[in-house]
């Protein structure tokens, strides 16, 4: 079967979706790749077809604008500031999106590229997979991560934030939607009758207990990279050198902040430095594009790389500190480990507050962010109980099947059904 995959976003948005599609192409599916500019090495190094399109979302983070959009609290300043991108890129996308999916027979994406996937899968009358990072669906358990942290009384209080949700978003989105339907020749709002989408629920049961769907929203876990890709994208074994610094000393922490723009990263680096020494702690920091600009070094008691493999690396670190990405959450979570979340915007304060909850991490927002906080949250990870409650949730974890293996056997029987 023909299908394009539509991912776009930032490194944690693409990669997931990449894992997939490269499990579908194993599965004999002939998958093209549409993906944000500066994401494309990934699913080359996996030998897939791929097309460059939409928005270079490193970019476009690194303006004043975007600068502005994660330090945005309210829902109302997050969607406006959303809305304002997708007008400056979605339109675009959009003609490129009708490109990339000529002649698909079933399209699959993530929620920065669902509304504009759902409107082309009715226009070519297709199947449409979606895939969630977060739990993004009406529920008894969890009130949609934008809205509310903490469960609400009742069922039917949580339920109602995604009805909120989903009215506030559509006042933001509706005229940009409505201009991309009347260009594919359809009404302004889709008919009743569709067939209903696969909603992949890409989070592990572990992180988030209680949720339970019908068969059209499996819980399969976050999506990854499985062995045989990793070893096809040079990514299966530690870097030599990066191998030898880890087994040269005690275990590290490792901090990142991933896609969140750090205003001075050397006051940065020099914070993460003082702390860690008055904690007795090595530090691996991985730049990404937060810390952009900080050179890769290296001594006895702290490491800078640009990237790292999450789940290569945090099985030899002592814990983590990060922004609360869905993948890195995932992945610090299986490897058992301590974690405090410096959390900016979109799912970060929803994975930041949940670790809380579960008393496996700390968890405080980016802008609140200062070296003694850095400080009192790495030296709350030190502390017996949430080291073990991290361990035990690790074994939990681990004993899950691979959540990319599951999506690619949930998409199949979908699709034949």
């Amino acid at each position: 079967m023909r299908i394009t995959v539509l991912a776009l976003g930032s490194r944690g948005d693409v990669h997931p979706l990449t894992a997939l599609a490269a499990e579908l192409a194993r599965h004999g599916h002939e998958v093209r790749v549409g993906a944000s500019m500066n994401l494309v090495d990934l699913p080359r190094q996996l030998g897939l077809d791929v097309v460059p399109v939409g928005w270079n979302q490193q970019s476009m983070m690194q303006t004043e604008r975007g600068r502005e959009w994660v330090t945005k609290s309210t829902l109302d300043a997050f969607l406006q500031i959303t809305i304002e991108a997708y007008r400056d890129y979605g339109r675009r996308f959009g003609d490129e999106a009708i490109d990339i999916t000529a002649g698909s027979e079933a399209i699959v994406c993530a929620v920065v590229s669902e509304q504009w996937a759902a409107a082309l899968a009715e226009a070519y009358d297709v199947p449409l997979v979606a895939y969630d990072l977060t739990p993004s669906r009406p529920n008894d358990v969890v009130p949609h991560p934008l809205v509310a942290l903490d469960p609400l009384p009742t069922a039917a209080a949580n339920r109602a934030t995604y009805l909120h949700y989903t009215r506030r978003a559509w006042r933001y989105r509706r005229d940009l939607m409505f201009d991309f339907r009347r260009q594919l020749g359809l009404p302004p709002m889709p008919p009743r009758q569709l067939r209903r989408p696969l909603e992949l629920q890409g989070y592990s049961p572990t992180l988030v207990p209680g949720l339970t769907w019908d068969a059209y929203r499996p819980i399969v876990g976050d999506l990854r990279l499985t062995p045989a890709d990793l070893d096809r994208a040079g990514m299966s074994t530690l870097d030599p050198e990066l191998a030898r610094w880890l087994s040269a000393g005690e275990p590290p922490a490792l901090l990142t902040f991933g896609s969140t723009h750090v205003s001075d990263p050397a006051a940065m680096m020099a914070a993460i430095g003082r702390v860690c020494r008055s904690l007795g702690v090595r530090a691996l920091v991985a730049t990404g594009w937060g810390l952009a600009g900080v050179a890769p070094s290296t001594s006895p008691e702290l490491r800078v790389v640009p990237y790292v493999d999450y789940d290569l690396v945090l099985p030899h670190c002592a814990m983590v500190v990060h922004h609360g990405s869905a993948s890195i959450t995932a992945a610090g979570v299986r490897a058992g480990i301590p974690t405090m979340v410096c959390s900016s915007y979109a799912d970060q304060p929803f994975w930041g507050h949940q670790l809380e909850r579960l008393g496996a991490g700390v968890h405080v927002r980016f802008t609140d962010l200062s070296e003694d906080v850095l400080r009192s949250g790495m030296s709350s990870l030190t502390t017996a109980a949430l080291r073990r409650r991290a361990a035990q949730l690790g074994e939990q974890m681990r004993a899950e099947p691979h959540g990319t293996l599951v999506a690619a056997d949930e998409v199949d029987r979908y699709l034949a059904g």
